[in-house]
């Protein structure tokens, strides 16, 4: 990079603050919290993202994008956006309109009043903890799939520990050490060998008021041709179903 081009990097990063690199003048800072030892810096403060002293979008905005994940993502996008001198009020407009990905937290049907989301693009154990983090309130979470030898001990154990979640549908294959792992917990865990077999037993416990999640957690391989096609039968079954 040259002296006159920008850097906008995550400013709670461990490895960034870790090697301790040569940041210039133009480039910003991204904080979920505040910064005040840098020249330009996208923050949190008072439910407001801010980019030094201009006020960019409540963060209790309305959106189709759900998470603090997303929303450490869209200081990002402030922060370029500062940087081209764009208007804060349309790009939060253009936030606020933004469709995610199909297959990531994705809102299929309200129905007998529960919240059904598809979010089989979560293959890895991150993803999924995300997911039911930021929506919320899942009271039925639907978990498994091909086993790669992903450790799942910290997925097992944040499950136990998650207040909301009352029932585990686990599916194969992964399923059955998520399963062995949650013995002894509090939840109201089942394992099931199909897709269709767990979207009706999801239909039978999932409290009204509350969401049923599919996040797997693991990869579609070996049961589905991909994740596309698993999130695509999930919303088929869904909506299909009903009972």
């Amino acid at each position: 990079m040259k002296s006159d081009d920008y850097l906008i990097y995550n400013y709670d990063n461990e490895l960034m603050n870790k090697y301790g690199f040569n940041y210039k003048e133009n480039d910003y800072a991204v904080s979920l919290e505040t910064v005040a030892d840098k020249r330009n810096v996208a923050y949190i403060k008072e439910e407001y993202i801010y980019i030094n002293d201009k006020k960019a979008m409540n963060i209790n905005e309305e959106l189709n994008l759900k998470g603090m994940h997303n929303i450490n993502n869209i200081m990002f996008i402030f922060a370029a956006c500062d940087i081209l001198n764009l208007d804060f009020e349309k790009v939060t407009m253009s936030i606020k309109e933004f469709k995610p990905l199909e297959h990531r937290m994705e809102f299929v049907a309200n129905i007998n009043g529960v919240d059904y989301y598809n979010d089989s693009i979560a293959t890895i154990p991150a993803s999924t903890m995300n997911a039911v983090n930021a929506l919320k309130n899942v009271n039925t979470l639907i978990v498994g799939g091909k086993d790669r030898g992903v450790n799942l001990d910290e997925l097992i154990k944040f499950i136990a520990n998650n207040e909301q979640i009352e029932n585990v549908i686990c599916l194969p294959k992964t399923g059955e050490f998520i399963q062995a792992g949650l013995v002894g917990s509090d939840k109201n865990v089942s394992f099931v060998e199909k897709l269709d077999e767990a979207v009706l037993l999801a239909k039978k416990v999932t409290k009204p008021g509350t969401i049923c999640l599919l996040s797997p957690a693991a990869s579609s391989y070996g049961f589905f041709k991909n994740f596309e096609e698993r999130g695509r039968l999930f919303k088929q079954f869904v909506l299909e179903n009903n009972i």
